[in-house]
């Protein structure tokens, strides 16, 4: 037999092998080829359509210190329309995202929850949407937009590729659970999650005061400054105690920095902005003076490092070994003024530094718990002004399931459609009702929160989707939800 042609049967077979075997990824391609689009759904559901696809790649696809937008889009010669993008980050560039969202106390959004496949020593996340759904879909095609960073000396880039030429449609799904399954056994297989325990009856509200987000207060003479910031905090302090039993017990006030100038004269200054600011919330009768704490940092050198390792500055890992290694009061700043001619000083001077500058505060409360005697009073006259963990406590003082209960839970989740705990519980109130639409509007912000994940597999178990269904259960089951391995054992059953 040929050598050549014996090397090219081998090739064949192991190209066939990786597209057929037990490893392999099915489905579309994507990114130059590096994303694997599989297990998509595009499922009617009366004036609504939920798109579902999972999404694979390998580890080198996405730079440890880069990013990936990712957008599904549908479209045909005449109409278009974005679906919501979700960004994946390398494990560097995630690293120093969740950082940076510590430092700025912010939830993250749209970001993809990636997980590794230990089978296929691939990544991959679940793509799950729903959108508005037109009668032009019918013929449209579907495509992603794939956007690389502008980071790393990269330009950025906007792949574009066709995935579907046109979009498989099903029909809204049918419950096929089996009927023998009763109300109560879907009661013991939903997840209901406590609200975020308080250590004792104290709790603490925390807040950012932005110069670069809110250029405006930047403009204003420092007592105008001052009486914005006593404006800001007062309001988030009178929102608290707004709820029964609430009393302010202490205040935590720290500003912070940049380095510009002269060490010794920043601090100087710190020291008398910080008297300034606390004079202002003193006389202004923020509270008491012994529960009142004002403090400065001259210069905020941990935030400018997670902010410059976020940014596409050049030469940054220069620059963070220069903050690491050299000390402030040896001259920190002239070396990297110095730095190939001071060029990332000044990227730092006007971009890095202007992001520095704010005010943190942390506001410490006591709280008079409520029994639930007084609670079920409180819901019927004045529900708005009790706590989703007052809900959790009257909730739980009827039988779980019973009138009373879900009520309460549904009007908890009217009252904080903003909390992932009081939506994914009242999305459980309607699984085990089978209202699937329902539960389905109450997941849907929080589908790839791992605290939905149980609740998400039930909902796709009722739709009659088993595949999806496993999914999420496994992932629930991973994370530590008992009842997701009942539900697996009985998914078995009924294949």
């Amino acid at each position: 037999m040929n050598i050549c042609n014996t090397r090219k049967t081998k090739k064949l077979l192991l190209l066939l092998a990786f597209c057929c075997g037990g490893g392999a990824i099915y489905g579309q391609v994507a990114y130059k080829g590096q994303l694997y689009i599989n297990n998509e759904s595009f499922q009617r559901q009366g004036d609504l359509l939920h798109v579902y696809m999972k999404v694979s790649y390998d580890n080198a696809a996405i730079g440890s210190g880069e990013s990936l937008t990712f957008t599904p889009v549908l479209k045909t010669d005449s109409n278009i329309v974005h679906l919501s993008s979700v960004v994946i980050n390398g494990y560097r560039k995630e690293k120093a995202e969740r950082r940076a969202a510590v430092l700025e106390h912010r939830r993250r959004s749209n970001v993809a929850v990636v997980v590794r496949e230990s089978h296929t020593g691939k990544r991959s996340f679940i793509y799950d949407t729903t959108i508005p759904y037109k009668d032009w879909m019918e013929n449209g095609s579907v495509y992603v937009e794939s956007e690389e960073c502008n980071c790393n000396g990269h330009r950025a880039h906007i792949y574009e590729d066709r995935v579907l030429a046109s979009i498989p449609f099903t029909h809204e799904p049918k419950e096929s659970v089996d009927p023998l399954v009763k109300n109560e056994t879907l009661l013991a297989w939903v997840q209901f999650l406590r609200p975020e325990a308080q250590e004792g009856n104290s709790f603490a509200k925390r807040g950012v005061i932005s110069w670069y987000r809110d250029k405006g207060l930047s403009n204003l003479s420092e007592s105008k400054q001052n009486r914005s910031i006593f404006d800001i905090i007062s309001a988030d302090i009178k929102n608290a105690l707004q709820y029964y039993g609430t009393t302010l017990t202490k205040v935590n006030v720290t500003g912070y920095g940049t380095p510009i100038g002269d060490y010794q004269k920043n601090e100087t200054q710190a020291m008398e902005r910080s008297l300034s600011l606390k004079r202002c919330l003193m006389s202004n009768h923020l509270t008491n003076k012994n529960s009142l704490e004002v403090t400065w940092v001259t210069e905020d050198w941990d935030s400018i490092a997670a902010l410059v390792s976020n940014s596409n500055m050049s030469l940054k890992e220069a620059a963070l070994d220069i903050i690491k290694s050299v000390d402030v009061v040896n001259g920190r700043e002239k070396v990297l003024e110095d730095l190939n001619h001071g060029v990332p000083y000044e990227y730092m001077r006007h971009n890095i530094f202007p992001q520095v500058c704010r005010v943190a505060y942390t506001l410490n409360f006591d709280r008079q718990g409520m029994d639930a005697q007084t609670g079920r009073l409180m819901v019927k006259n004045n529900p708005s002004t009790m706590s989703l963990s007052d809900f959790y406590t009257v909730a739980m003082s009827y039988k779980a399931g019973s009138r009373e209960f879900n009520d309460i839970m549904d009007l908890a989740a009217r009252l904080f459609p903003d909390n992932p705990e009081a939506n994914i519980d009242a999305a459980a109130v309607a699984l085990t009702r089978r209202d699937t639409k329902l539960a389905r509007k109450y997941l849907l912000r929080w589908q790839t929160d791992p605290r939905a994940y149980n609740n998400m597999g039930l909902l796709y178990l009722l739709e009659g989707n088993k595949d999806k269904a496993e999914v999420y259960l496994q992932m629930a089951q991973a994370a530590g939800v008992e009842q997701a391995a009942t539900v697996l054992k009985y998914i078995k059953t009924i294949k």
